[in-house]
């Protein structure tokens, strides 16, 4: 069979450079759901962000997200699948980051928790309506059950750096370091990756590896694009993800998603 599902990282693959979603590809998108392909996000971002970007588009499946570690239908009160760090590991994690001064915020359900909300450090979200960080304050300690991912972020590109420490201080049985670019790191549960989301996601609607699309861009879509029958890279991808694909196409500003549906799905 043809492919029946579609997954899509945000940044640098949906997303133009303006983190907007241009209307050709939305057309191109509308286009296949109408044929009866399930479309979907999947990002490293939060449920409240990947949300708001699967209504755009009209997905008609479960959204993806913090990086596989949760699948959840738009509109949804309970996940679909998810998994969450320990609640220990999420007291060390924050103590060390506040005691060694790094920017630290994670995800609960929908909520963005941070001890203080820094501008600064979300422009990623700038074009997400009613998007708000739950300031928490010192009391940070309070909020460490069913975390689904941790993100630590310094201006200095020191991240690499940081990423060292953290190393010395967790196992990979507590913490996955992903989504690891200068500025940021996603902290993920053990084996957490979008491949372990998407499969949940096909498993449950009894689609095939062969019959998925995977698009992404960056060392957090690997997995994924591993997994999938079809795997697409935009011209912006990173050299790793490109050596995945079975098909690249243009930037993600020049509708190279939309431009790959066009060409792999027919009909389009």
């Amino acid at each position: 069979m043809g492919i029946r599902l579609i997954a899509m990282d945000l940044d640098g693959t949906l997303l133009n450079s303006d983190k907007l979603i241009s209307p050709y590809t939305m057309e191109v998108l509308h286009k296949v759901q109408a044929l009866g392909v399930k479309t979907t996000i999947a990002t490293g971002r939060n449920f409240l962000s990947a949300e708001y970007f699967g209504q755009l588009i009209g997905a008609n499946a479960p959204i993806i997200c913090c990086n596989g570690g949760m699948v959840q239908d738009i509109g949804a009160t309970r996940p679909l699948f998810a998994r969450y760090l320990s609640a220990d590991v999420v007291r060390r994690l924050l103590s060390l980051c506040h005691e060694r001064n790094w920017y630290a915020q994670w995800y609960i359900g929908n909520d963005i928790l941070a001890e203080d909300f820094r501008p600064e450090y979300f422009q990623v979200y700038r074009t997400v309506q009613n998007f708000k960080v739950r300031e928490v304050g010192a009391d940070f300690l309070s909020y460490t059950e069913n975390v689904l991912q941790c993100v630590v972020r310094d201006a200095r590109g020191r991240i690499g750096e940081i990423v060292e420490e953290l190393t010395r201080h967790f196992t990979p049985r507590e913490i996955c370091p992903q989504q690891n670019t200068s500025f940021s790191v996603d902290l993920t549960p053990p084996e957490v990756n979008k491949a372990l989301g998407l499969r949940a996601l096909a498993e449950s609607l009894d689609i095939r590896p062969s019959e998925v699309m995977a698009c992404g861009d960056a060392d957090n879509d690997l997995a994924m694009l591993e997994y999938a029958g079809t795997s697409v890279v935009p011209a912006n991808g990173l050299p790793q993800a490109k050596a995945l694909a079975s098909c690249l196409t243009d930037s993600c500003d020049e509708d190279g998603i939309a431009k790959a549906i066009q060409q792999l799905v027919s009909a389009v």
